[in-house]
């Protein structure tokens, strides 16, 4: 008989040895890889506690992150400006817009581990076996993901291929548009940028605009 917290203990010290082969190190909950092209992440997510039909829930899955070198590069120019500590690349988020949403259903739901009352609140051994059996599956998705979306261009190709992009894609875009130096499709982004309402209030948009044109500069 396992006690929730060790079981998902267990389950996380699975997943950092699965996660390994793919050239991800940290501890639970977050395994990073560092690439030439940004920063990978696979971690879990926050765990949640619910009452199904009288008997306890504890549900929780895995969770993904790209940061682009470029991104990362932006941040530290705006920290600089504002006289805030630099962040080193292995610890860079942002900008958080591409996840898991490409993963089928079937990889992104949440796990369940039941906690049995007759058990005095154990879990029930079923549900950790069921877990551990997705488990190399799931890793193996979200760890190819997460370093897909470090492939050159991958990550501005697909925020460019979103259908109604808003502000904070624009953002995004604008500054890795911006490490490749001036362009058309630089020109054009930063129009866009500039044509939402929320930018006359948005000091982030401002900064990101005086980014591009510092940035592009320099290639």
């Amino acid at each position: 008989m396992v006690k929730p917290e060790s079981a998902l203990r267990r389950l996380m010290r699975d997943t950092g040895t699965l996660l390994q082969p793919y050239g991800f190190h940290g501890d639970e909950p977050t395994w990073v890889r560092v690439e030439p092209g940004g920063v990978a992440s696979v971690g879990r997510t926050r765990t949640f506690r619910t009452w199904t039909g009288g008997q306890q829930v504890l549900r929780f899955g895995l969770s993904l992150s790209a940061t682009p070198t470029a991104w990362w590069e932006f941040c530290q120019w705006r920290a600089e400006r504002l006289a805030l500590p630099a962040v080193p690349l292995e610890q860079a988020t942002g900008p958080g817009l591409l996840t898991d949403a490409e993963l089928p259903d079937t990889m992104t739901e949440m796990w369940s581990l039941r906690l049995d009352p007759e058990l005095q609140g154990h879990v029930h051994k079923s549900d950790i076996d069921a877990i551990r059996g997705e488990l190399a599956r799931r890793v193996h998705a979200y760890a190819r993901r997460a370093l897909r979306l470090l492939e050159p261009d991958r990550y501005l190709d697909e925020l460019l291929a979103q259908p109604n992009p808003h502000l904070g894609t624009w953002e995004a875009i604008v500054v890795l548009l911006a490490d490749r130096g001036p362009s058309p499709q630089l020109a054009e982004a930063l129009d866009q940028l500039l044509r939402f309402p929320e930018r006359d209030t948005s000091a982030y948009a401002e900064d990101v605009s005086a980014y591009a044109h510092f940035r592009a500069a320099l290639v």
